[in-house]
């Protein structure tokens, strides 16, 4: 019996550490060794720009100013919005703005934001697809930044650079921002191979031609870009890009929504499972799996980790770390008592944001396992 626990305790560390650690190395020896050279220029494609929106009238407007004032040829870009199924005043404030360039389609049903992609891009007559959210603002160097990688033409979508604004709010804003400054490193890495395998909802942009209709229970902003690997193409992230996110303020809807974003990479995964495996493809299997897979696992492979260590506890060894588990996650609960009452305290991001995150991935994961669906969205902010 001890010798089964002690290989879980084994397997379970060894993971975590693969996506943590071992990953993001071998990503980079990767890139040091072999790096993709993007041969950028400047290049303007006729632009359609998707923007599906739900309950936004606080942001719409300003929204599509945003866009407006962006730094493009006015005669290359069209800008379509999608209200799905809003039942405030979104879709009349995005009728005011109709003209020649700007496109307004009112759909009655809220059937969730792939379902609005969809259907925008259908309308579409871009050579290029510009995704951004309604409540996200891009800086006015975006598009050309954008559509300059799709000079090369190897490049089949590529991801702005998304920044979180009012970080220092709470012990929740800031660990978003914590969390993200570690991502966008592991998203460089990527990006020196070609091979970035996820991209942010807020800005990222595909050729048209390498645009797949999704399910509408799938998430976009990850299999879009991972179709466009299996394909072939070349997916990097820019940096000069920028788009402006508030990051969520409360514990709940920060679980709610990673526990969503699990179940529906997981849902879009297993649709897609011939990009699991590794006689087709065995790099973008390599990453999907421990980019991923693993780490929406971290949470169970950590409790697994903490059952094998209170079993093995007779040896002092296990016993040390069981113990260092258990403080771990006392300040964990520290921190998200003290995230309730306002307060901040830098010591306990990491474990309270570590816990938070992995205990919301691993809802997702049961989610999943019991076949749930998640297709409708609803504002965060």
């Amino acid at each position: 019996m001890s010798i089964f626990f002690i290989c879980l305790f084994w397997l379970s560390f060894l993971l975590c550490l693969s996506t943590y650690a071992v990953y993001p190395l071998v990503i980079w020896l990767v890139g040091f060794y072999s790096p993709f050279k993007i041969e950028k220029g400047n290049y303007t494609p006729f632009i359609s720009v998707i923007i599906p929106a739900f309950n936004e009238e606080k942001h719409i407007s300003g929204k599509i100013q945003n866009t407006l004032a962006v730094d493009y040829p006015a005669d290359r870009i069209e800008i379509l919005l999608g209200s799905d199924g809003s039942n405030d005043n979104t879709a009349l404030i995005m009728k005011e703005y109709i003209n020649d360039r700007i496109h307004f389609f009112d759909f009655p049903e809220n059937r969730g934001k792939t379902a609005v992609q969809n259907d925008l891009v259908k309308k579409a007559k871009g050579d290029v697809l510009v995704f951004t959210d309604a409540a996200s603002f891009i800086s006015p160097a975006s598009f050309r930044a954008l559509t300059s990688n799709f000079n090369d033409m190897r490049v089949g979508c590529v991801a702005g650079c998304m920044r979180f604004v009012k970080i220092d709010t709470n012990l929740t804003t800031q660990s978003q921002g914590l969390y993200w400054r570690y991502e966008l490193k592991i998203r460089d890495f990527e990006s020196r191979v070609g091979s970035l395998i996820g991209v942010d909802g807020p800005l990222y942009a595909v050729k048209s031609e390498c645009y797949d209709p999704l399910d509408c229970q799938m998430i976009s902003d990850l299999l879009t870009p991972l179709l466009v690997l299996d394909k072939g193409g070349k997916v990097v992230f820019e940096p000069d890009a920028q788009v402006d996110e508030e990051p969520t303020t409360k514990t709940a809807q920060e679980f709610s929504t990673r526990r969503r974003i699990t179940l529906r990479g997981l849902t879009g995964l297993w649709e897609h499972r011939y990009l699991l495996n590794p006689l087709e493809n065995p790099f973008l299997a390599f990453q999907i799996i421990f980019h991923k897979i693993v780490r929406w696992a971290i949470g169970l492979l950590w409790g697994i980790n903490i059952i094998s260590c209170a079993v093995l506890s007779a040896r002092p060894i296990f016993l040390s770390i069981f113990f260092l588990h258990i403080l771990f996650l006392a300040l964990a609960i520290m921190g998200w008592i003290i995230s309730k009452k306002g307060r901040t305290y830098r010591l306990l991001i990491v474990p309270y944001y570590f816990c938070l995150v992995n205990l919301a991935a691993a809802m997702g994961i049961i989610d999943f396992l019991r076949k749930k669906q998640a297709v409708s969205w609803k504002p965060v902010r």
